[in-house]
């Protein structure tokens, strides 16, 4: 049954997080790169489990389905190929070359199967890989180096089961095939290297019970065939007993397959794998956020938000952020004690618009509020006294009285002549600012453009 996240309706669930009892999606969870382990809740900052283990329960449950699924219409005639040829083969150790080429298939397959089985999303529109899965030339080769473990067990173990001791044979087969199952998840997720057998020891302390059921299958389907081979020579002519035992190796092998690749739909996210799932390009500070958001923890949110204003690459964007939680949780006289850091943020920015919302705003509740720095008063009026005059001659007036001592007093009233001159048509108004920049300033560029001024107003 697929689930859905809890923060993200119509978003698939990859995780579950005990502690809070969610389903949750990639974006809901935050994957430390490096850790073979540790994926954690953005909300509870617990360890999440993957999703697929609810639902489907512990692998050990499902081991009838595993050996059901070579029996499928398009796996049978790999068992069925195994068994001729190895049945056509006289019984000689020198033919066991020969014998093994009827595994060909069954090795490709299972590394088409395991590969098809760690893609969650590929695995439900498509059971079986089809036969054209033999025809990936790059796959053979992770196909290969998947084969030569369990051979190199299988054959040595065989002859001396046959040649020495069955009891050493037994036991040399079932100790050796139960690292089997690591070595080919290490070539599954690191790649078709050699080198990436060294891998396969953390794959199995990454996910003890899960790989415990494998390396079981592993053994316990090794004794168990050569017990039933040893049945069938007892029983059957010597051909058909050979049959029996390359049917019983290429259902173990495709068995086997299939329940790695179940381990690594539930585990390879966090070894890594590209599963094939959507790639989370949001921040991880962002998607923290809005999962606290969604589930409500707003004095968390504004408490993470409030500290990365103080960060010199705090953006527009989080201003806009931190204003609409402060008007979400009814906290206005915040909201009004932190508007002129906003209104300074915004004019650096050059949102002019934000900036004259936020300006009428604060004038709403305060009729006669402008902001005290007059260095902000001029930036602002610069940027919006084309649009809105009005707000920027009341922004420029009466600087000399309330701040005398402003360094750009005099760019201040030269705006707020221009503003009155043009857009007013108040020349005579424009007159006096003009003089008292001309009498106060010393600044020969001031008193240009004063000239300046005067000639292009008549």
């Amino acid at each position: 049954m697929n689930r859905y996240c809890k923060y993200h309706p119509g978003t698939e669930a990859l995780w579950y997080c005990s502690h809070d009892g969610l389903h949750l999606c990639q974006q809901c969870v935050e994957g430390r790169e490096g850790s073979l382990t540790d994926a954690r809740c953005l909300l509870c900052n617990q360890e999440v489990e993957s999703s697929e283990q609810g639902p489907a329960g512990p692998l050990w449950r499902q081991l009838d389905r595993y050996f059901r699924y070579p029996f499928t219409p398009v796996l049978l005639p790999v068992l069925l190929l195994w068994a001729v040829l190895a049945a056509l083969v006289p019984p000689l150790p020198v033919m066991v070359p020969v014998a093994l080429l009827g595994g060909l298939p069954a090795w490709g397959f299972a590394r088409a199967i395991m590969t098809l089985r760690s893609h969650p999303a590929k695995a439900r529109k498509i059971s079986v890989p089809g036969w054209d899965c033999l025809s990936d030339m790059a796959g053979w080769k992770a196909a290969l180096l998947q084969a030569v473990p369990p051979l190199l067990v299988m054959v040595p173990a065989g002859f001396v089961l046959v040649m020495v001791s069955v009891p050493a044979g037994l036991l040399t087969g079932a100790l050796g095939l139960l690292l089997v199952p690591a070595l080919w998840l290490a070539i599954q997720v690191q790649g078709a290297e050699p080198g990436s057998y060294a891998a396969a020891l953390a794959y199995v302390f990454s996910a003890p019970r899960d790989y415990a059921v494998a390396a079981l299958l592993a053994s316990l389907g090794w004794l168990l065939g050569v017990g039933l081979v040893a049945v069938a020579v007892d029983v059957m002519p010597l051909p058909l007993a050979q049959g029996v035992a390359g049917a019983l190796a290429a259902l173990w092998w495709l068995a086997l397959a299939c329940l790695c690749g179940d381990i690594l739909a539930r585990h390879g996210r966090l070894w890594g794998l590209d599963q094939g799932a959507k790639k989370v390009t949001a921040p991880l500070e962002e998607r923290r956020q809005w999962l606290q958001l969604c589930a409500g923890r707003f004095d968390k949110v504004l408490l993470s938000t409030a500290k990365s204003l103080k960060n010199k690459k705090a953006t527009v964007t989080d201003w806009q952020r931190y204003d609409r939680l402060l008007a979400m949780t009814d906290k206005d006289d915040e909201r009004r004690a932190v508007a002129p850091a906003y209104l300074e943020r915004l004019v650096v920015s050059g949102a002019w618009s934000e900036a004259l919302a936020l300006l009428a705003r604060q004038r709403e509740a305060e009729p006669a509020w402008l902001p005290a720095s007059p260095s902000l008063r001029l930036a602002l009026a610069r940027g919006i006294h084309e649009r809105e005059p009005k707000v920027a001659v009341a922004l420029l007036k009466d600087l000399h009285d309330r701040h005398p001592d402003f360094s750009e007093l005099g760019d201040a009233y030269l705006l707020l002549a221009k503003i009155l001159a043009e857009q007013f048509g108040l020349a005579g108004k424009a007159e006096q600012y003009l003089r008292f920049v001309e009498s106060q300033c010393r600044d020969a560029k001031l008193r240009k453009q004063v000239v300046d001024y005067r000639e292009a107003w008549g």
